[in-house]
């Protein structure tokens, strides 16, 4: 299926073109998917044995494979559904991922003068993530298709 396929049926599902009250059933998938995406958050935080940003990079990494795998390869080939989508990828996993804490701890290491690793961050930030996504998704939609 087509990203703009799939961009397009999560719109629908949000917009209730799905059945009555699709929309409350959907802000609730999101709610306590959040909810769920925030707590994991917090506690891979807390175990990781590595400085703030590092574990940030880490969980941005491991959440954009796991978001290319369910929304490219699971959702495009109907395994997941739009509701388990949005608890998924739109609840979890953007709870559990933050562009925000990136960019607030990216600020830090630069306003520390720490150039270098202000620049390994940032790269393996916009490299790897996008890359894991790609390899998510792509390993997914060969492994299902028929």
């Amino acid at each position: 299926m087509k990203s703009t396929e799939q961009s397009r049926l999560g719109r629908d599902f949000l917009l209730g073109r799905g059945g009555e009250g699709m929309v409350g059933r959907a802000l609730l998938l999101v709610a306590v998917g959040g909810a769920l995406g925030a707590v994991a958050r917090y506690l891979t935080t807390s175990i990781l044995p590595i400085d703030s940003y590092w574990s940030t990079l880490v969980i941005n990494l491991i959440g954009s494979l796991l978001l290319g795998i369910i929304a490219g390869g699971l959702h495009g080939s109907g395994i997941v559904s739009d509701e388990l989508l949005l608890l998924l990828g739109t609840g979890i996993l953007g709870a559990f991922t933050t562009m925000s804490t990136f960019s607030l701890d990216l600020v830090k290491l630069i306003d520390d003068a720490q150039w270098i690793t202000a620049t390994l961050y940032f790269g393996s930030t916009a490299l790897i993530g996008p890359v894991l996504a790609l390899i998510g998704w792509k390993c997914t939609s060969m492994i299902l298709a028929p």
